[in-house]
């Protein structure tokens, strides 16, 4: 989905760049369709999917974690995408409306375009290393040294006290695991930036990049469902899995 958002986001820069060759060119309706059609349709990306996203992942870490590479290139990305939009709807407002007062409008479209451009370009150039952050790759970590784990096809034996579980290409390897009680199961994520959050909130991991892992040690017997909260959700929803304690 990130990819999808990206390559939208890229196709509307790319469209407001051409709105901005029809108005050299004098063809101003066709500019003006151009442009309006751009920041309206964005904001679909932005309420369905960016908005609940750093909501969920960002927010709760800030302002902490503002030293780190994820949430402050997330972060400025957000504010200057905010910023874009409220800009390019402010200037629609103002060209193809009259719904605001003469005290809020502007005379000098030329100057506003160009800067709503500029803003719009800078915020995608920052959404390609946003995207880059949180789905860059790294080496996969040490070796698993439980069978079952590795190949995900066979449930944890009751010999099994600790259970390695992959992150990656948006999935857990394995997903379901049937372990016994005071098994410790540890998540090591590959790839990409993920979480291992329960359903019933019992345990709710970071947001962890390439290489960093996360333990649970599970003693009360019964079906414990989890997933990722980027990338998943509740009731076994996209990236989920399932832990089984006997």
């Amino acid at each position: 989905m990130a990819r999808i958002i990206l390559i939208i986001e890229l196709t509307m820069g790319a469209v407001l760049l051409l709105g901005m060759l029809l108005a050299r060119a004098g063809r101003y309706r066709a500019h003006g369709i151009c442009q309006s059609a751009v920041v309206i349709l964005n904001l679909a990306p932005i309420l369905v999917f960016m908005l609940p996203g750093f909501r969920t992942a960002i927010v709760p870490a800030l302002p902490a974690q503002l030293s780190n590479r994820l949430h402050a290139v997330t972060t400025v990305h957000a504010a200057l995408g905010g910023s874009a939009e409220l800009l390019g709807l402010y200037i629609v407002l103002v060209a193809g409306t009259n719904l605001l007062p003469s005290s809020l409008r502007f005379a000098n479209y030329k100057r506003w375009m160009r800067a709503e451009l500029l803003l719009w370009w800078l915020v995608i150039l920052i959404g390609i290393g946003t995207y880059g952050i949180w789905n860059g790759s790294s080496a996969k970590t040490r070796q698993i040294t439980t069978p079952s784990a590795s190949m995900g096809k066979t449930p944890a034996t009751a010999a099994s006290k600790t259970i390695t579980v992959n992150i990656g290409n948006f999935a857990f390897d394995p997903k379901d695991l049937q372990v016994e009680a005071g098994t410790t199961v540890i998540w090591k994520n590959e790839t990409g930036h993920h979480s291992v959050t329960a359903d019933d909130g019992s345990f709710d991991s970071p947001i962890m990049g390439p290489g960093e892992e996360f333990k649970r040690t599970f003693d009360r017997p019964g079906p414990i469902k989890y997933f990722c909260k980027l990338h998943g959700a509740a009731g076994g929803q996209k990236m989920a899995g399932t832990i089984t304690v006997k």
